[in-house]
């Protein structure tokens, strides 16, 4: 969402990084999806709905709370720092059992 136009002018290499981690995860999961079994395919397309719907929910707030880029930017980059922050801090809860 933080490369779109309306949220971030100029971002086109922003876009082209995105684009080129989107392409390379969708044939990540292509082949995942192809080899998994009947059950863990529904699991993997109930997560890949539930995250669109989440995307299309934060980039829907995003245009019609935040009207200038700098309010928009600021917005996505928190909500990008956070969930990135999650990211990184999710592995160390197994630290205990280790």
């Amino acid at each position: 969402v933080y490369g779109l136009p309306v949220v971030h002018p100029n971002s086109l290499l922003v876009i082209t990084i995105n684009a080129s981690g989107l392409a390379i995860e969708l044939l990540y999961l292509a082949v995942f999806i192809y080899f998994s079994p009947a059950p863990r395919k529904v699991k993997v397309g109930l997560w890949l709905i539930g995250e669109m719907v989440f995307v299309g929910i934060v980039a829907t707030c995003t245009l019609l709370l935040f009207h200038t880029h700098n309010q928009r930017s600021s917005f996505v980059g928190i909500l990008s720092v956070i969930f990135l922050s999650l990211m990184y801090i999710a592995p160390l809860t197994i630290m205990s059992k280790v």
